[in-house]
Formats: structure tokens, sequence, C-alpha cells
């Protein structure tokens, strides 16, 4: 998201998994190491009862939870949003000031976040299979389609995804359009302009914003602790009662852009140098080093993103 402000931020998550079976102390590591544990829940249970009232008898602490899952416990499904990134636009007030925003543009920088982190790595849209998705441009300015014709080319040149265009959008972005469950082909991706009157994503968010990304992602917990997960789906809403021109600094491409990053999984970040700060940079007409750094890394180099069921 994108605001007439000059600060930003970004946030991720993560987790960890569970191993084998609890060794809580001594006792505990005797009786995993030791005894052949039955291997329905049901069996289970009942051996580690049978345990506690042996452990009573002699004096010893009892301990109630020895067992993790076992191997055969059914995956959970598990889902989620990114949190709605916003792009605010950035006024410099002074000549200086424009020319202070040029100059800082580090071609070496790698700032950069992702939106949501799962088990140490990125959530992300699986690359080795197209993304469709579609456009919102009938209330846009004129000639809104080949911006965002332009934006989502060079989203998918850099992070080495493909994105077909399925045509123009049935509505204007709204996150209703983002999938609840898995689908055999989920919905693509909605791109274009609307209002407060029309998207839910820019009626909830400041007056300021330019644009707002919101992002769908679907996996799956498993017995043993760990769980992955697949971007499913997103909706980019550009505000069409800013008036900015097509190109260039402070323009709908440069929002594009930006919304497009988070909607591959990109957070904001505090560089001012890099499109994704949360103000849009003025100066700044494309992604810049870190914001580019941080889409190769959720792209085809990093390899496809398959989770069974999902």
């Amino acid at each position: 998201m994108l605001r007439w402000i000059t600060g930003g931020r970004g946030r991720g998550g993560g987790g960890r998994g569970a191993g084998s079976p609890v060794r809580l102390n001594r006792v505990g590591t005797l009786l995993d190491e030791d005894l052949s544990m039955p291997s329905t829940p049901s069996l289970r249970r009942t051996a580690v009862a049978s345990a506690a009232l042996v452990l009573g008898a002699l004096g010893l602490p009892a301990v109630t939870a020895l067992v993790a899952p076992g191997p055969g416990t059914a995956p959970t499904v598990i889902a989620g949003t990114s949190d709605s990134q916003a792009a605010h636009k950035r006024a410099p007030t002074t000549l200086a000031a424009r020319s202070a925003l040029r100059t800082q543009a580090v071609p070496s920088s790698t700032s950069y976040r992702f939106s949501t982190v799962m088990d140490g790595k990125p959530v992300r849209f699986n690359p080795c299979a197209p993304i469709r998705w579609t456009s919102s441009t009938a209330r846009g300015p004129a000639g809104g389609l080949a911006v965002l014709q332009e934006a989502v080319a060079r989203v998918a040149a850099i992070s080495g995804t493909t994105w077909t265009y399925v045509g123009p959008a049935a509505a204007e972005p709204h996150s209703s359009q983002l999938p609840k469950a898995a689908m055999k082909q989920y919905p693509p991706v909605n791109i274009g302009w609307s209002d407060t009157t029309r998207s839910d994503l820019l009626a909830t968010t400041a007056r300021s914003s330019l644009g707002i990304a919101r992002t769908k992602w679907l996996g799956m917990a498993y017995a043993d602790g760990s769980r992955k997960a697949v971007n499913v789906g997103a909706v980019v809403a550009l505000d069409r009662t800013k008036p900015l021109p097509l190109r260039g600094g402070n323009s709908w491409k440069a929002v594009a852009l930006h919304e497009l990053g988070h909607a591959m999984g990109l957070a904001h970040v505090a560089d001012r140098t890099q499109l994704l700060n949360t103000a849009l940079p003025a100066a700044l007409s494309d992604l810049q080093a870190g914001d580019r750094t941080g889409l190769v890394a959720l792209g085809r180099n990093a390899g496809c993103v398959v989770v069974p069921g999902i």
C-alpha cells in the first residue's frame, strides 16, 4: 500500500516444528526408548495411562504428554492472508528534497522483506505454474491497461514467473474474490482501478492510499509440526480518484509495480531508496535493486512450490 506520508514498515512471521515422542525427563526418555509404543492413538493413550499408574505406584511423578501425534495423523489445512499492503504518495516539499531522493537510489542496496514467512521460508506463488490475471480498467485512466501490462511484464521478467492475461474482470478488485478453500483452478489475480464505494480494500485503508494489495495463501500443517503453504490468489485495487500520470515518478505504473511486489509476497521496507518503501519515492519509476532481489527470491530460481491437497 502507498500513502501521502514519509515512513514505512513491513513484517513477516515464522514457525518451527515438533519432533519425535517427547522426552521430558529421565523417566520419559526410558519410556520412549525402551518400550514399543502402539501405533494407534487409542492404544497409545492406554499405554501412557498404564505407565502413569506404574510410576505413581513407584512414587515417581507421572508424565502425561509423552507421545507426539503418530505418523498416520492426517495433515490439517491452514489458510491466511497477507497484511493489506497499501502504497502512499510522498510529496517532496523542496527542490533539494527531490534531488536528495534521486541521489539516494543506491544500486547495491538489497533491502527487502517478505510478507509471510513460514518455517523459515517465504510464502509465494508456485513459479512453475502460470499466474492468471485479469484487469479492471473501465473506470481507470485512458491507457491504463497498457500500464498494467507493462508492470506485470516487468515483475514476470524479474521473478522468472509466467503471467497469463485472461481478459477484463467481471468486477472491480474486492477481497471477496480471494479463494476461501482449495480449488481445481483458482481465480485470476484481479488488478485495476476502483474507489471506496466498490472496493472494501480501499474503503478500509487510509484516505492517502494510492493503491492496496491483499494476497491469500493456503497450506498444510503436518503431524511432525512442519508447515508448507503457497499463494493462491491476490487482488490489487488502485484508487481511481487520485490524479496520477501513467508513467514516471509518482505514477500509476510505479504504484502498480509496488502493489504487484506485495501480491508476489514482498512487504514494505524502511529503505527510502526502494520502490517498496511505504511512501512512494517521488523520483523512482521502477523497481530498485532490493525490490528486484526480493522478487528473485520469490521466483523461479527458488524452485517450484507444490503443496499436495492445495
